[in-house]
């Protein structure tokens, strides 16, 4: 029994033996393959002059092979015959995984049909000259009767061969293709989660995902939607990669109406194959889809789509490899979620915390947020990296915190220190330092902290560090300190004219201000500078008139 693990298809069975067809012509053997149906997959080709001879005449060769083909395929056994001229017959069932797919007939004229009467009166019934046909029988039959049972045998052999070598051809391709395709699905689902960093901001994560799917789901657009949390509202986040005529209200019904809900109906990721809805422009946009829903704890929050296959309709594998992208982006989109949380619960202390310390000084008010504002617009005029901008705003929002261990008095007090109080003042970076230290996610922030009294020349405090010593951290909230406290009223002076302020900062660059950090400074726009601090500068604990007023 013969195994043959290909496609029943007419074309597929041909092309398999179509070289097999040429080799047995090289022996004098007339192969034919037929199909289950009884139609031929390949034309018989007949392989020497007489025999084309003789068919050519109306000799009735080939419905004989049909004949045969279809007899062996419905008794499901091999079959040898000598036809009324003398040729010889051979047929073999062609079967896949135990189910006919087709019939393979050979045949080859014999030795008996040069000797014998037979070929005579054939030859007078085609009205072919007898002599010439006799002649061309002398040459081309070389093979007997008996040889039939023989070359059954070997014809079997062979076409079992041939069938094992189209199956491993097969199945390498298959093999090759599956892992090129496994290949990009891995690669892709290491660079999503290589790229998985809690603090990068979810539309770009997600952009990213799209622009990855756009290459390996061979999609003329890849889309994604997060929903709103409830806590903090707004729109949802929509975002797209690829090309599609649709606005982004269009793609937003789209992923959140049209395909979400079905979510619920089909459990799970959705196909459609034949998207038909009833808004023309979206009908006209999107042919067909894939879609999975992205869930965390809470639910659903969000969907993921691959729009418009660009070859073929969309199949079980795009189903798997988008639900295991799904499931990489719904981790991370709760991460995410979570971290933000987090982020807005320790943001929301650190404010509170700050808060209290201006709030014991009424014309400080607002200090903090201010000079935490002020340095993360020159760490972004410095082109620092987001993570570091953010650190360096910390560390200005918190670079008073020492203060709690300054009495209030001393704060407060609208005359001149003495050299005793204005050595407990001094004391607040490293009291703040002491505070945090034992917070290890502020590591970083703490340094800054401790030396945004630190100055180039070696003459700040608390440690009296120079200039190859200092962190940046802690020399831009310096300079964003002085600036501040620069453009502020105080309880011993108004606040200096801008250009004063200008011409201060300039002239103590290098030795109380870092240079770099001087010039990132002056290169933005003072005026709105200083407004925008003065919008943002906001307190926890609001100041009544009667306390004072807000720098």
């Amino acid at each position: 029994m013969m195994t043959v693990p290909i496609t029943t298809s007419r074309a597929s069975i041909g092309k398999i033996f179509q070289e097999l067809v040429a080799q047995m012509a090289k022996v004098g053997l007339n192969l034919s393959i037929w199909d289950a149906t009884g139609r031929p997959a390949l034309e018989l080709e007949l392989s020497c002059e007489l025999c084309r001879t003789l068919c050519e005449a109306g000799n009735g060769c080939r419905a004989a092979l049909c004949h045969l083909a279809s007899k062996v395929m419905s008794q499901d056994q091999r079959e040898i015959a000598v036809l009324p001229a003398g040729c010889c017959v051979m047929a073999m069932p062609i079967r896949r995984r135990r189910r006919i797919i087709g019939a393979a007939t050979a045949c080859y004229p014999t030795r008996e049909m040069a000797d014998g009467e037979a070929l005579a009166r054939l030859c007078s019934r085609l009205k072919l000259d007898g002599q010439v046909v006799s002649g061309l029988a002398r040459r081309c039959c070389r093979r007997e009767v008996a040889d039939s049972q023989a070359l059954i045998e070997v014809g079997e052999w062979v076409l079992q061969t041939e069938l094992a070598q189209a199956t491993a051809r097969d199945e390498l391709a298959n093999l090759s293709a599956n892992l090129a395709a496994t290949y990009e699905e891995l690669s892709l689902l290491y660079r999503i989660s290589g790229s998985m960093r809690v603090t990068q901001e979810p539309a770009d994560f997600m952009h990213t995902v799209c622009e990855d799917l756009l290459e390996v789901m061979n999609v003329s657009a890849a889309a994604a939607v997060e929903y709103a949390r409830p806590s903090v509202g707004g729109p949802d986040t929509v975002v797209i990669a690829g090309e599609i005529d649709l606005t982004v209200e269009q793609l937003r019904h789209l992923l959140t109406g049209l395909i979400a809900g079905r979510f619920r109906e089909e459990q799970g990721a959705v196909v459609d194959n034949n998207f038909a809805p009833q808004e023309p422009e979206i009908a006209r946009a999107v042919r067909n889809f894939v879609a999975v829903p992205l869930v965390a704890e809470e639910g659903c929050i969000g969907v993921l789509v691959g729009l418009n296959k660009l070859a073929g309709d969309f199949d079980s594998i795009d189903i798997k490899l988008l639900g295991s992208i799904g499931s990489q982006a719904s981790v991370f989109l709760a991460n995410s979620r979570l971290y933000a949380e987090r982020q807005g619960l320790l943001m929301g202390v650190l404010h509170a915390l700050t808060a209290s310390i201006d709030a014991k000084d009424p014309y400080t008010c607002g200090h903090s947020h201010r000079v935490a504002m002020i340095s993360r617009r020159i760490a972004e005029q410095m082109e620092f990296p987001p993570e570091k901008i953010e650190r360096i705003y910390l560390c200005g929002l918190l670079h008073d915190i020492g203060k709690i261990g300054v009495p209030e008095a001393v704060l407060t007090k609208p005359g001149r220190l003495t050299e005793d109080e204005y050595e407990k003042i001094r004391r607040h970076p490293s009291i703040g330092a002491r505070i945090l230290g034992g917070i290890r996610q502020l590591d970083e922030v703490v340094e800054g902290l401790l030396t945004h009294h630190e100055r180039p020349d070696g003459r700040g405090y608390p440690q009296g560090l120079g200039a190859g010593e200092l962190p940046i951290d802690g020399l831009i909230v310096g300079l964003a300190d002085s600036f501040d406290a620069m453009t502020s009223d105080r309880t011993y002076r108004n606040a200096l004219p801008l250009q004063a302020v200008v011409d201060e900062i300039r002239k103590y660059a290098g030795a109380q201000f870092d240079e770099k950090v001087v010039e990132a400074l002056l290169r933005m726009d003072i005026e709105k500078l200083l407004d925008e601090s003065r919008r943002e500068a906001d307190t926890v604990f609001p100041v009544n008139a009667s306390e004072g007023r807000r720098a």
